[in-house]
């Protein structure tokens, strides 16, 4: 009777073979294990078109199977989640926006400003209690890592959820910490002998410059989204004199001096640069 049976099995695992089954689906439908079912099939030769189907159907089902680990760490791991928004959870969050890069593994972020790594740095460390791996590339740029999937998740999120939170709940203070590391991170400010005097911050999304444009009208700055530069522009002497007193750069964030278009050849202070720009004015 088990000869019988064993007869059966072959013929009908060589038999799903032949029409284009894998391995794993002769298993499921035979219920035999691997190893048995390899044996009556490895001699075998699937067509091209087999092949290409039987990837084609793995690929499908590993882009539906649902990940129960997606986004959660190893135990041990775990990192504070905090509930509600505020004015540190907006300034980590707009720093990856602007000056970093999420991915589901993790967060990276760079920056020139050994000031600004530091301060990122502790305030990530104190809000959810994780450290990053530092190092510095050949170009002078620091580069801040956070190898935690949660944290990565968890920023995901709050990206999405900024623009909405910054335009309907949050605080005047959490628009103007979002506005200043927009700047600290992707501005610049121009200020030459020809008298041309402008802040401009840079981002490719023309929805993240609408938003920046909005939110400085809200401090009484009028700014322009410029598409061709990918740039929202502040210009003429009471939009800089307002944009220096509401938003201005953070202390420690210089020009590069070793730019090719610089005019500036040594460290200097962009709130320095913009204070001299207002004070040309006659």
């Amino acid at each position: 009777m088990k000869h019988k049976n064993r007869e059966y099995f072959k013929e009908k695992s060589r038999r799903l073979r032949k029409q284009g089954f894998s391995l794993t689906s002769i298993t499921v439908e035979t219920k035999l294990p691997k190893s048995t079912v390899y044996g009556y099939i490895e001699d075998i030769t699937l067509t091209q078109n087999q092949k290409t189907e039987i990837n084609r159907k793995r690929s499908e089902l590993r882009r539906n199977r649902t990940n129960p680990r997606k986004g959660i760490c190893l135990p041990g791991r775990h990192i504070k989640r905090p509930l509600d928004w505020n004015s540190q959870i907006v300034h980590i969050v707009a720093h990856f926006m602007f000056d970093g890069h999420v991915r589901n593994c993790g967060c990276t972020y760079y920056s020139r400003s050994k000031y600004q790594i530091e301060h990122l740095k502790n305030l990530i460390d104190q809000t959810f209690d994780i450290k990053p791996i530092l190092h510095n590339r050949a170009d002078g740029v620091a580069v801040m890592a956070f190898h935690n999937v949660e944290f990565a998740a968890y920023i995901k999120e709050k990206i999405n959820e900024i623009f909405p939170y910054l335009k309907t709940k949050a605080t005047r203070e959490e628009k103007r910490i979002f506005l200043k590391t927009f700047f600290d991170d992707e501005g610049n400010i121009y200020y030459n002998r020809k008298h041309k005097r402008r802040v401009r911050g840079y981002q490719r999304s023309h929805e993240i410059l609408r938003n920046i444009a909005f939110l400085l009208e809200e401090f009484g700055i009028k700014a322009r989204v410029d598409m061709y530069s990918k740039a929202v522009e502040v210009s003429g002497r009471e939009n800089l004199v307002v944009f220096m007193q509401e938003i201005s750069f953070s202390p420690h964030i210089c020009v590069n001096p070793k730019r090719k278009n610089t005019i500036w050849k040594k460290e200097i202070e962009k709130r320095e640069i913009l204070e001299q720009a207002i004070s040309s004015y006659r």
